[in-house]
Formats: C-alpha cells, structure tokens, sequence
C-alpha cells in the first residue's frame, strides 16, 4: 500500500486530484453551516426582481439596476436556484456551498499553470481561509463575488494555454471568461493588466492576445451605458474632494484591518508574515511587474468605496495575497519554503474561526428573524428591533404577500412607533436569546418607560442638502452621542454619521426624522423633515 501511495504521488493527475478533494473538504468544513440559513440582506429583493422581470431584462432593462449596479450574473444565478429549487432557501444554500467549492477548487488551477502544487494548493487554501468568505459564503446576494473569480480563473487559464499552444480558439474562451467576469461583478474589469503581467511567452505576445479582452472591456462599459445611461456608478457613500488624500492614505490600512477580521491580531500575524514574504521575493522587474498589476487589480475597484471598506469587497485583494504569497516563496530553499506554505494556512485558520464565530450568529439570528416573519408570525403581529435591515423585511414581506398571496404582519425598530399607538392590541414578538419571543405581555410598560423619557425640548439642528446623486447632511450640535435616521414613524431606522452625503440614484426625495441618543442615556427626535430632492433640495431645521 506504501509503494502504492508513493507511485500515485508521483503522478501529476492524482496529485492535483487529491489537492482538489483537499479543498472541497477544506472548504464544506468551514462553512457547512451555511445550509441551515435562511434569506438575509438583499437576498429577498434580488428573489423579488427574478419575479418581476423575465431573464432576458437583467442583461436590457435600466429598471432592473435602479441603483446602477450591472450584475445581470447575479440575477441569473437567481432565476437559476429559483428553476432548480422552487421557493426554498435551504436549498439554495447548497449551491452556494457548492459554487464557493467550485470557486476554491478554480483558484487552485488558475494558480497550478505557473506553480507547483504545492504552492498552488496553498495558495487555494489561504484563499478559503480567508476571513472576507466568511462575509461572502454567508449570503446569497454574494454569490456573484464567487462567480467573478471563477470566470476571471478560467479566463487566466484558457489565456495560459492559448499563449503556450499558441491557440486563437482557447484566447477567444479566455475573452468570453473575462466578459461573464465583468457581467458578475465589476472586480474583474482589471483582469487584461495581470495578464499582460503573467510569467508566459514575450511582452508583445501577451499584448498581442490581450486585444481581445480590450475589445471586450470596451464592450462592457458601452452595454453599460446603454442599459444604465452611465459607464460607472452605484449607490453607496459620496465622497468629496476634500476628503480624498485622507481615504487613500487610509485604504491600505483599512483593507489589512478588514481581511484581518475578528481575531485581529492573528489576522495581521497572518498578513505581515505573508506581506513578508512577498517583499522578500521582489528580486527582478518581472516580480515587480507582477506585483504591481496584481495590486492595481484588487484594489483599484475598492477606490470609489475608499469610505466603507466591506468584508467582501476584500475578497479580491485577499485573493491576490494568498496568491502572490505562494509564488514568492519559490525563491526560498525547500525547507524554508515547506514550513512558510504550511504553517501560514494553519494560522490562518484562528482569525477564519475567530471571523466566523461573530458572523455566523448574526447571520442565524437574521434567517431566524425572516423566517419567524415568513412563515410562523401571525398575521396581525409585529416584530421590534429585528437585526433584518428594514428594507429587506420589506421585500420578504412582498414575497408573502404579493407573490405568495399570504396575509403577513408588521414591524418596527424605533420604538417611537409605539408612543403614537402603533402596537395597539397587537401581538409583538423579538429576538432574545437564541430565539424569539412573544413580549407583548411587555410591551405597555416599554412604551410607556421609553415615550415618557424623550426630551422634546433638547436642542437639535439638522441640515439636509441634495446635489445629484447625493443627499448631504450635517447634523448638531453635539459632537458626540448618536445620531439616527427614522423613517415612517419608526418602521425604519438606521444609525448615520453625524456628517456624510449618500448616493441615492433613482429616489424623488425622503421624509424623514432624526433620533439623538446621548451618552448621558436620554433621547430627543425632530419632527418629521421632507426633502424633495427636485423641488425642496435644501432643508434646515433646529430647536
């Protein structure tokens, strides 16, 4: 059996078979979980869209993208579960397990056209240990990040190989990869300038095959613009001139700190043995080439979101870093090397589980919170201080009651809802615990402790002004404390900065209130405050 497994070992097929099993095995263990979730964030919003437009319109319709985002591959791994599975979230789940597998699995070949296994399936490994997947495997409204990567992996390898044949064909595959890469998700628009970059034949041929994924980027941006009227542009965080130097000074700390995760100080043990070793290997200007094309390519797309760095937009730089950690140890001895690509992954795993353990509850609590409101709360009930956003219970609240034809309750996350009646004689159920709970039997003494404590006197100003695309708002006068938006009487309400400016693309106007929680624990509201953003742009109100 022992000169069997030594033959076995010694042939290229069973190896890379084996480091393949390995990291479909890696990567269901850490993130088997998954399958007991339910709809969270934008999951019910993008199930929503695939009922409301035909497959066709997520590729031709601008009402699809009223946020300007363009990743019809989203929307067609949707109508996809949606077709294979029914309505059933459970199950959706297992393909998105499955697709995260998959996505691992392409990694690990992308990386084997230029190293070896060992190095590869390190690399890989690094990859699914990363904390940004445990941000990313969690939610189905991410699967697009998986899918980008996967078509960008099969783009770089169909590019290898047409490069080592030479093959006209298998560019063209590669091309036709790199464009289901950017229909995913705009990450990858960034991909020619590390191919041009790749370790194969001479510049002028490489630039020479990359035409075609000029061509096609070319392509993109004008599909884009003729479905969106813009060639780039989404809702998120506006960003000022003034407030430029200071964010990209910022961004490469900010982008260490997220990919470092919950167990921070492992996460960066992690990240400055492998920063470490790639500097160490920055010998020839083809290494540095290499390293600089792959920097612009995962952190170029982070640039317009400099002001909120998410865990999943992390993902491609951190795919980077696992991947530049692999090649640059090849230029250590044997031992050195087998200790770093070893030891590195098995490190890696503390901030994974660390990241994990404050991830996964929230995003079990939320399932639990939809799936109570879906199927198991009474239609005349209310659910308080869910940790679901507002805007997503309200799209799970369509699908129960427009697409499914099913009575459904209510909610609220202000509880200056109640000091107007709101609850009424209700039922109002919350999350406590591990589960939720009816509190109704509670509820008129939280109403009547919380309304009686409101300080309707206490100085507050708000300033609101509209600049397309953005709202601006600068709000006092106390420094500190915290400031929050209110909408609808308290069925929506979400902490905000103090002062900041939100792309909000596609929106007439809001109403809207702002709740101040001080330090010293007391509470006061302005009134309610609207803004029409075509004929009121510029509001001001103080006390």
């Amino acid at each position: 059996m022992a000169a069997l497994n030594r033959k076995l070992l010694r042939r290229p097929a069973a190896i890379d078979a084996l480091a393949v099993a390995a990291l479909i095995v890696l990567t269901i263990l850490l993130y088997r979980k998954v399958l007991n979730l339910w709809l969270t964030y934008d999951d019910a919003n993008i199930l929503r869209l695939t009922f409301d437009y035909p497959f066709l319109d997520i590729f031709t319709n601008g009402r699809v993208w009223p946020q300007q985002l363009f990743t019809p591959l989203l929307l067609a791994a949707f109508h996809v579960m949606r077709r294979l599975f029914g309505f059933d979230p459970s199950r959706f789940y297992v393909m998105q397990l499955a697709v995260g597998a998959m996505t691992v699995v392409l990694v690990y070949a992308a990386v084997r056209q230029f190293l070896d296994w060992q190095r590869a399936l390190s690399a890989a490994a690094l990859f699914a240990l990363g904390v940004p997947l445990c941000s990313v495997v969690v939610q189905l409204s991410t699967i697009h990040y998986f899918l980008a990567i996967d078509f960008c992996a099969l783009a770089v390898i169909a590019y290898a190989a047409a490069l080592r044949r030479p093959s006209v064909a298998l560019n063209v595959v590669s091309v036709l990869c790199y464009a289901l890469a950017m229909l995913a998700k705009e990450v990858a628009i960034p991909l020619p300038l590390l191919l041009i970059a790749l370790p194969i034949r001479d510049a002028r041929t490489r630039v020479r095959f990359v035409i075609g994924h000029g061509v096609a980027a070319i392509a993109y941006f004008l599909w884009r613009r003729a479905v969106l009227g813009v060639f780039l542009g989404a809702y998120g965080w506006q960003i000022d001139a003034a407030e430029w130097p200071r964010l990209l000074a910022l961004l490469p700390l900010r982008i260490m700190e997220v990919a470092a995760g919950a167990g921070l100080a492992a996460g960066l043990l992690v990240i400055v043995l492998m920063t470490l070793t790639i500097a160490f290997a920055m010998r020839s200007r083809r290494a540095l080439m290499l390293l600089v094309a792959a920097i612009v390519l995962a952190a170029a797309p982070l640039i317009p979101l400099a002001k909120e760095v998410s865990r999943r937009y992390v993902a491609v730089p951190w795919l980077a870093w696992s991947v530049g950690f692999a090649a640059a140890v090849t230029r250590r001895n044997d031992r050195v090397a087998a200790a770093l690509l070893v030891a590195v992954p098995l490190l890696a795993i503390v901030p994974n589980r660390a990241e994990w353990r404050k991830e996964f509850p929230l995003r079990r609590r939320m399932s639990d919170e939809a799936r109570f409101y879906f199927y198991d709360m009474p239609p005349g009930g209310l659910l308080r201080n869910a940790l679901v956003p507002p805007a997503a219970l309200g799209e799970v609240q369509w699908l129960k009651t427009v697409h499914f034809g099913r009575p459904a309750g209510g909610w609220f996350y202000d509880d200056i809802f109640l000091c107007s009646g709101g609850a009424g004689s209700k039922q109002v159920f919350e999350f406590e615990g591990r589960q939720i709970v009816d509190i109704t039997p509670r509820i008129n003494a939280i109403s009547k402790q919380f309304c009686g404590s409101i300080r309707n006197d206490a100085p507050l100003a708000a300033a609101f002004h509209f600049r397309n695309p953005a709202l601006h708002w600068d709000l006092g006068p106390y420094a500190d404390g915290k400031y929050s938006a209110v909408i609808a009487n308290g069925i929506q309400a979400f902490e905000i900065p103090r002062r900041d400016a939100l792309k909000l693309p596609g929106m007439p106007g809001i109403t809207l209130r702002i709740r101040y929680d001080s330090p010293a624990g007391w509470t006061t509201y302005s009134p309610e405050l609207a803004i029409d953003f075509a004929h009121k742009p510029d509001v001001t109100w103080h006390r």
